[in-house]
């Protein structure tokens, strides 16, 4: 008697599982939620799959930035809409990795997000937010296609790039350090308009020339994506004491250097 109640309810555990993972088709698409969640991801995916253009609007910042790739940016609002509801794939999980304050003040945070579509792919993004009259307004975000591969990243050399990357911006020669440890397709965000290439980013990094200008970086998360791509959020310490994000691709040459960086 004992052994058939174990295995009816082992089978009742199975179809339980199942349940949770199956698909909704269209509006109906069924949200299934980590227990680390907040509300915000499940209102962000439910209007993505409702195709509520307004609502997906609002919930970005007019002058909101999503980079697709280098030649492919959207900066506002409308085309963030336009961009979601042209993009027919259903949400059906959302979690967030890791979330964490970024400037108090401002109320803005940043965040590591996953999450599974009805085609069975899974994405991991990086989203820049805020808080504003209670509601939370999306500024930021770049997201890539996360693969099995990713767990088999070896993640020495980004280490020793970081290590390089210390090193470089404390001898206050921005040129070197740029040249050095970025993507010449890089990209930077500030709460202005997109920094693009290491010449301009060259430019914009020019107060670290000042000799008395000293950095640390202590990474709080590293996320491998796939083979090509890892977010890391982390934290500053010397002449700066914010957060930061970057986004480390691999290169043909087998280094990481930077794709993405942003501060705030």
């Amino acid at each position: 008697m004992k052994l058939k109640i174990i295995i009816l309810l082992a089978i009742i555990g199975c179809e339980q599982r199942e349940n949770k993972k199956e698909n909704i088709s269209n509006s109906q698409t069924e949200i299934v939620l980590s227990e680390h969640n907040t509300n915000h991801l499940k209102n962000w995916a439910d209007d993505i799959n409702n195709g509520n253009i307004n609502a997906i609007k609002n919930s970005y910042d007019t002058n909101a930035v999503k980079i697709i790739s280098e030649n492919i940016i959207i900066e506002n609002s409308t085309q963030m809409a336009n961009y979601y509801i042209n993009h027919k794939d259903k949400i059906t999980s959302i979690e967030s990795i890791l979330s964490i304050e970024a400037n108090k003040e401002k109320g803005i945070n940043y965040e590591l997000v996953r999450y599974e579509t009805d085609n069975l792919k899974e994405f991991i993004g990086i989203v820049i937010w805020r808080v504003e009259n209670e509601k939370i307004i999306r500024e930021f975000e770049f997201t890539q296609e996360s693969t099995l591969d990713a767990k088999n990243v070896d993640t020495t050399n980004i280490a020793e790039r970081r290590k390089l990357w210390i090193e470089l911006c404390n001898k206050n020669n921005s040129e070197n350090l740029v040249k050095q440890l970025y993507s010449h397709n890089t990209m930077y965000f500030n709460h202005k308009p997109i920094v693009k290439g290491t010449e301009q980013l060259i430019k914009e990094y020019g107060y670290m020339n000042n000799e008395n200008y000293t950095l640390n970086l202590h990474p709080v998360k590293l996320e491998v994506v796939n083979a090509n791509f890892a977010f890391e959020v982390g934290e500053c310490s010397g002449s700066y004491k914010g957060k930061y994000i970057l986004v480390w691709k691999k290169e043909t040459n087998g280094n990481w250097n930077i794709y993405i960086d942003s501060n705030i």
